[in-house]
């Protein structure tokens, strides 16, 4: 496990941007990433979809979780990928149909995303250790066979999400967490050498040399 230590912004988002470069040169057919919602990977997300030299029809995205609400919701990380990284360039983008009832968008979602193997992950961390939408204490169902779960939290304003589980996640070749604030930096450093249960912090299920933290201290 790899953890790299940044003092700006503009420097999170240089390293994060190089990091992922660097994973898609290594791949000349289709090439697959897992993106997460929240504020941070915002700035990465608009610096890649202003690249035009990328090989945008060869790329596969999905969403590592969403919301349960319109496509067009302000809160859903579909407008949020839709609006930054893909706002000038159209490449394939697998998301919840959230127009299905749950359990179906559940079921769809789920069979949509069998047999992908993510080139790349791109995670965030909550103050309270959840990584996507899987929150601690972590359900026994999100170290099950499916790809694709419901969760809620009573925590955020919109309480019905799913979210890959850590088995599909652990599956990525490479996966970057982009972490900024010193409360979410905190949180990692006290579990970076722990032996942690997985359903208190699920990011240690990832804790092997795929893993890259980029950490924003500023």
């Amino acid at each position: 496990m790899q953890t790299i230590v940044t003092s700006s912004a503009s420097e999170l988002t240089s390293q994060a941007l190089a990091f992922v470069r660097g994973i898609i040169a290594q791949d000349d057919g289709i090439i697959t990433i897992g993106l997460s919602g929240g504020s941070t990977p915002v700035a990465l997300y608009n610096a890649l979809g202003a690249d035009d030299s990328l090989p945008w029809d060869q790329f596969r995205f999905f969403l590592v979780d969403d919301r349960y609400v319109p496509s067009d919701h302000a809160d859903s990380n579909q407008r949020l990928v839709r609006s930054t990284l893909l706002a000038h360039h159209h490449a394939k983008l697998l998301a919840p149909d959230t127009t299905l009832d749950l359990p179906q968008c559940v079921q769809d979602y789920d069979e949509r995303l069998q047999g992908i193997i993510p080139d790349l992950v791109i995670l965030g961390m909550g103050d309270d250790g959840h990584i996507a939408s899987l929150f601690p204490p972590v359900s026994p169902d999100a170290f099950g066979e499916a790809t694709v779960i419901h969760t809620t939290t009573e925590n955020f304003s919109v309480h019905d999400r799913l979210s890959v589980t850590l088995p599909f996640l652990e599956s990525a070749k490479h996966r970057l967490f982009l972490i900024s604030g010193e409360k979410k930096i905190a949180l990692f450093r006290s579990q970076e050498h722990e032996n942690q249960d997985p359903s208190m912090f699920p990011a240690h299920a990832l804790f092997d040399q795929r893993t890259t933290w980029l950490l924003g201290s500023y």
